[in-house]
């Protein structure tokens, strides 16, 4: 495919495929943002800077995906709202979560947005969009060490 191309009707695979991504990547954003401002316990220092950052390099994550799309003719996210509808990542469930149980839903949140990423790759590499398959194939080994480095805090 010729990414050259500026019409979003010709790029409409792509373009849904890459918004799904961009919704759970956004909500694994603030996921993170929620874990490094209410962790609390013997670790908080460093749960704390790692999610800075790591909060840091996926909102660049996230505005690079949500440029991807603008670049082949689609619309970014416009909403909370279908972000959330659009993202396959979960929200933390509430304010009464334990710090290890926000730790431990935050790195199977990134193990499935690794896997995630994956599923759109291959897909996105299938309809010859080699910088899409490319910025998604990045992100998996971003969130694999993200997954690491927050599973060894838990026990």
């Amino acid at each position: 495919m010729n990414d050259k191309k500026s019409s979003g009707s010709s790029h409409k695979e792509q373009i849904e495929i890459l918004t799904n991504v961009a919704s759970s990547a956004f909500v694994l954003y603030m996921k993170t943002y929620a874990v490094h401002w209410n962790y609390h316990g013997p670790k908080f220092f460093s749960i704390h800077k790692l999610t800075d950052e790591q909060y840091r390099d996926q909102a660049e994550a996230v505005d690079e995906i949500a440029e991807r799309i603008r670049a082949i003719g689609g619309t970014a996210p416009l909403s909370l709202q279908t972000i959330l509808e659009d993202s396959s990542i979960k929200e933390l469930s509430g304010p009464n979560t334990k710090p290890d149980e926000m730790l431990r839903s935050l790195v199977n949140s990134h193990v499935k947005f690794s896997a995630d990423c994956l599923t759109a790759a291959k897909k996105l590499e299938d309809l010859d969009d080699k910088y899409s398959h490319d910025l998604l194939v990045g992100r998996i080994g971003a969130h694999d060490k993200a997954a690491w480095m927050l599973h060894s805090h838990l026990e």
